[in-house]
């Protein structure tokens, strides 16, 4: 009887776990449609939205669960918005790993990053490692990198939003 107790605790953790995982995969996911709606000062920048879930996550959850909801928001936000076989999918799963790896590098840092601070080096390294993808792939010249400055702007701008939107929501939700 007590294994049963004890095997229903696990099991009702993991399904809770789980749950919520698809939760916050579906609400990433639409974020991510809805933003692509949304008009952009450029035609290969978007602010991120949907990274406010995935930021979130790495704080607050653990970085499998972060890379669940990328790579999945990825892809099927890219089905949903018909982008999924173009190499904008491409772009922005790169962009995206490189953006947890370097995230998870600044939470575990002996330096305490802030929220915000986490944010704009995912933004940064995200936005610089489109551009490597972008010359390695599509454009074989090196002028592409003339484009360095604006993206790190751009991933300063979009990661104070995103981090400090990320920041509001786990104030306001001290239970995620």
């Amino acid at each position: 009887m007590e294994d049963s107790k004890l095997q229903a605790g696990i099991d009702d953790t993991e399904n809770f776990r789980l749950i919520h995982l698809a939760f916050f995969t579906a609400l990433a996911i639409s974020i991510y449609v809805l933003e692509n709606l949304l008009p952009r000062p450029f035609p290969f920048m978007k602010i991120g939205l949907s990274n406010i879930v995935v930021l979130i996550l790495l704080i607050k959850w653990n970085f499998r669960s972060a890379l669940v909801v990328a790579v999945t928001k990825t892809f099927i936000g890219g089905f949903f918005s018909g982008t999924v076989l173009s190499p904008t999918t491409l772009f922005s799963f790169g962009g995206s790993l490189a953006a947890l790896i370097i995230m998870l590098v600044f939470i575990h840092s002996k330096i305490a990053f802030s929220v915000i601070g986490i944010s704009i080096a995912g933004a940064v390294a995200h936005n610089i490692t489109q551009l490597v993808i972008v010359r390695s792939i599509l454009i074989k010249e090196s002028s592409i990198f003339y484009l360095t400055p604006l993206m790190i702007l751009m991933g300063i701008v979009t990661g104070v939003i995103t981090g400090y939107l990320a920041k509001m929501f786990m104030d306001r939700f001290k239970k995620i």
